[in-house]
């Protein structure tokens, strides 16, 4: 069977026009946004928590003092001893105190050396640490490494709660003569996490 020349032209076209419709579809995609600000609703206040955790530590006048950082340590007064010895320890009381209103959490305490210098006192002392007026210590005859290494940490202080640490510091022993005539200061960091 032939097919005449307009027969072929309306075959031809019939098969075309589903290419051409097919080719004229087209699709679209929308985007939107939405803009969140968390809050309370009220203009200015931010997302938070309303009680924080605030560590403080007690000076000899009773007065608390924040000591946010090196520059504003609080400077605390000897408990017992005025020079530093192999046989007769300084003693140094600190009070930390987790302020109120608050949350709970942990501190850490290591010592460092605020003035670092070369052939200083600090490399040659000895730390023993007392928690609470314990007489067993939590760390003991510990350098300055060791209580870097293995801090001593309050657990749990509560809001309000007040803790004693008694920091007593010895020359280490058989040292005495390498080292004398020469001084330090010792510097006590209490690094908090709230829990």
């Amino acid at each position: 069977m032939s097919l005449s020349g307009r027969a072929r032209l309306a075959l031809s076209a019939a098969v075309l026009v589903p290419v051409l419709v097919g080719v004229g579809v087209t699709t679209a995609a929308y985007s939107d946004r939405a803009v969140l600000t968390l809050g309370t609703g009220a203009a200015g206040p931010a997302l938070g928590n309303p009680a924080r955790f605030d560590v403080a530590v007690r000076d000899a006048d009773g007065l608390l003092h924040d000591g946010a950082s090196p520059e504003e340590a609080v400077p605390l007064t000897l408990a017992s001893g005025s020079r530093l010895s192999e046989s007769s320890p300084v003693d140094v009381d600190v009070v930390l105190v987790n302020r109120a209103p608050g949350v709970s959490g942990d501190v850490t305490l290591t010592v460092y050396d605020p003035d670092p210098v070369t052939d200083d006192l600090f490399d040659a002392l000895r730390f023993t640490v007392y928690l609470d007026g314990s007489p067993t210590p939590a760390l003991a005859d510990a350098t300055s490494q060791q209580m870097v290494d293995e801090p001593v940490t309050l657990e749990g202080l509560e809001p309000g709660e007040e803790r004693l640490v008694t920091v007593s510091v010895l020359v280490a022993e058989g040292s005495g003569l390498s080292v004398a005539g020469e001084t330090t200061q010792i510097g006590l960091l209490a690094d908090g996490q709230s829990r």
